[in-house]
């Protein structure tokens, strides 16, 4: 009896191994269309009661379809000249750093992640100008997926409770309603927030003719980035846009477009919209968010902006379970 439970837990093992390698390569658009499917699982709610699950579930993802193919041939039009804005931005942005009055450590520092950062980025346009017809087939599987999540969401979620051990099913709703709230605070505040953001700073730059469309849609993803970080935000671009107008002696419009990046950058939707995009049990600690995101896509590619966070979520949940039982062992 014990040699055949051996045997069945090596196939078992055989097995596993063998779905996670042909999983593996498309793991990334598996895991967005989850995400994705999260996000517009409300609105998917709305729309069944209107036009129904299955019919809901198609306009949802001939939308989404819609998207990527513009996104994807968007890539293919403006990838080169957009990464080499958005090298320009950096590389003016790090000069003018090191061009003040620092601790020569610090500018030492500096100029190896500029050139780090300079090199990433060169990789990635030299990957995915190559790599059109992998971005449509990752397309294709997102929809599919999105498709099927959206179609099946209530069984899922039913299937996945039921696959809670009972002797701690109290934990492992614990750990779901964490992995829930960790979601909504990365979604809600850090990336939506930040890629609606980005989207209207690239919208600026471009009236405002502060740069072409190439060179305002690099501005916009360093937008984004920036605003991932604490401290530093969206403000520091739409702020050097200001000044380039200003210096270039057009007053009006570099006063305008000042009050542009206030109202719809930073500080304002900060002090405004964010706090109400949150709610009490979703706030994460900013450090432990940064860590996450900036950690994840170091360990798992850009899935990691999902992935990082999440885990660390879980890990602060298990941390406090285990600090819980061990206060109920003291009394």
């Amino acid at each position: 009896m014990e040699t055949e439970h051996v045997i069945w837990i090596v196939v078992s093992l055989i097995i596993l191994f063998m779905v996670w390698k042909t999983v593996e390569p498309l793991i990334t658009p598996i895991i967005f269309a989850l995400t994705v499917a999260y996000i517009l699982h409300p609105a998917h709610t709305k729309l069944t009661q209107k036009i129904g699950a299955k019919n809901s579930a198609i306009a949802l993802s001939v939308f989404m379809s819609l998207l990527l193919l513009g996104f994807i041939f968007g890539i293919a039009l403006w990838f080169r000249d957009v990464t080499s804005s958005l090298i320009l931005y950096i590389n003016e942005a790090f000069e003018w750093f090191v061009s003040l009055d620092l601790p020569l450590d610090i500018r030492q520092s500096t100029a190896i992640l500029l050139e780090r950062v300079s090199a990433k980025l060169s990789e990635y346009l030299l990957s995915y100008t190559l790599s059109i017809p992998k971005l449509l087939l990752q397309a294709v599987i997102f929809i599919v997926v999105f498709y099927g999540i959206l179609t099946h969401s209530h069984v899922l979620l039913n299937e996945v409770y039921r696959l809670l051990p009972e002797e701690r099913r109290d934990l492992g709703i614990e750990l779901i309603n964490k992995a829930r709230d960790t979601l909504n605070a990365i979604l809600r505040t850090w990336l939506m927030l930040s890629i609606f953001k980005g989207f209207i700073l690239t919208l600026g730059f471009y009236v405002f003719g502060i740069a072409d469309l190439s060179g305002s849609i690099a501005a916009g993803i360093l937008c984004i980035v920036l605003e991932l970080l604490p401290v530093i935000g969206g403000w520091l671009v739409w702020l050097a846009g200001a000044i380039y107008l200003l210096t270039r002696g057009e007053i009006f419009a570099g006063i305008m477009f000042g009050i542009y990046g206030a109202l719809l950058i930073s500080p304002v939707p900060d002090i405004t919209v964010r706090p109400k995009l949150v709610a009490e049990g979703a706030k994460m600690n900013s450090a432990i968010v940064l860590i996450g995101i900036f950690g994840g896509i170091m360990a798992f590619g850009i899935k990691g902006i999902i992935i990082g966070p999440v885990v660390l979520g879980l890990l602060s949940t298990l941390l406090e379970e285990w600090k819980e039982q061990k206060e109920r062992k003291g009394i």
